[in-house]
């Protein structure tokens, strides 16, 4: 019973969520300045930030994360940390997400308790059933290209339109796609999307965070 109630617990956390910030403080001159951008951010409507921090030093992404966590606090807002299962702990984080060549998600259940929000990266229909068989709440599904940057392997429409008729967890979608990408996403079946740099390095995050949310449905 725990079990399923656990479930419906998390689905009604990301059900509404639309708009996934994953953020990274390398390029900003310093941390409060980074800080002020993920705040902007979420003024903006970004309803999950991810916290993924793979240069800083761990006293660094936990105090970082310590403060995004009263910002999501603040802005009801779910707040993620990328791979680190001890650092979400630490900092009180809902969840976790984990890439495709890390732990596996039973790993990731056992250590952060039946409560925690697990995320996993996936690119074609073999990856998402296996996700969705071990407990996934929410999946990242891309790379999704839209404009003319070269990436390998970039995950086309059809697959979109399958893993949104066929996944009850959430699906966000990430890549390299302008207002007419997004448009092709929704039109495809997608309701949420992952930002990253164009948010971040915003004149306004807010603005440009409330801008990106008139496309999405």
């Amino acid at each position: 019973m725990w079990s399923k109630l656990k479930e419906q617990f998390n689905l009604l956390k990301l059900e509404k969520k639309r708009l996934y910030l994953v953020t990274n403080s390398d390029k900003f001159e310093s941390k409060d300045i980074f800080l002020d951008a993920v705040a902007s951010a979420l003024q903006g409507g970004v309803d999950i930030i991810q916290l993924r921090e793979k240069n800083a030093p761990d006293g660094v992404i936990v105090d970082l994360g310590s403060k995004i966590r009263m910002l999501c606090d603040e802005y009801g807002a779910t707040f993620i940390v990328n791979d680190r299962l001890d650092i979400a702990s630490i900092v009180e984080a809902d969840g976790v997400h984990l890439g495709r060549n890390d732990i596996p998600i039973s790993i990731a259940r056992e250590y952060l308790g039946p409560q925690a929000i697990i995320g996993k990266t996936v690119t074609c229909q073999e990856e998402i059933d296996a996700a969705l068989r071990s407990g996934a709440d929410y999946l990242s599904l891309g790379p999704v290209i839209t404009d003319n940057t070269k990436i390998q392997s970039p995950v086309d429409m059809g697959l979109i339109s399958w893993a949104n008729s066929n996944s009850e967890a959430p699906i966000f979608i990430f890549g390299e796609f302008d207002r007419r990408g997004i448009s092709e996403i929704t039109y495809n079946g997608g309701k949420r999307i992952i930002v990253s740099e164009d948010v971040m390095y915003a004149k306004s995050p807010e603005h440009t965070a409330r801008t990106i949310l008139t496309y999405l449905p």
